[in-house]
């Protein structure tokens, strides 16, 4: 999943596609792996070593990705690759899943005029009430929200350990 992101961002930066090198240590029963990155002239590590080299690859794909999301004028197109593809509903939706609650339920409230409406969405995981940035589509709003809830829910203790199992995310 973050490969592929990894890989749009290059192609929509006009970045050369990014180069993948692989650690491998352990016996052949129980191997780990670590992965390196080179996009854009920087080299990105997994920060710990996974069971599979997918894991591996992916997991430093996404150390690139939110380097890359945090910086200055590469910020919005980083975080609009992932927005556009609909990642964080998606992430959102498997977090639930797997902690065995209900899914998300987004609540979108559109107001201004017919011709320019604007729409605002907060999204309802655990009994919290997340609210992500207003938005021209309804469907942009939703994904705000998820966006929003996501983030504060990586740093929830709680919901860490669920995240964590993700297979694609070590």
């Amino acid at each position: 999943m973050y490969k592929n992101r990894l890989q749009e961002l290059a192609q929509r930066s006009c970045f050369n596609l990014p180069a993948y090198s692989c650690i491998r240590e352990g016996p052949d029963h129980a191997p780990r792996f670590k992965a390196t990155v080179n996009f854009n002239g920087e080299a990105f590590e997994s920060p710990t070593f996974c069971s599979t080299l997918r894991q591996a690859e992916h997991a430093a794909a996404e150390v690139a990705l939110n380097t890359f999301a945090e910086r200055g004028p590469s910020r919005a197109l980083a975080a609009r690759v992932l927005d556009e593809t609909g990642v964080y509903k998606n992430l959102l939706q498997e977090t639930a899943h797997r902690a065995g609650l209900n899914l998300p339920v987004y609540t979108t409230i559109r107001s201004g005029p017919g011709h320019v409406p604007n729409y605002s969405c907060t999204v309802e995981i655990a009994g919290m009430h997340f609210t992500g940035d207003p938005a021209r589509t309804k469907k942009q709003a939703q994904k705000n929200a998820a966006m929003a809830a996501w983030s504060a829910l990586r740093k929830c203790e709680h919901f860490a350990a669920v995240i964590a199992s993700f297979s694609y995310l070590h």
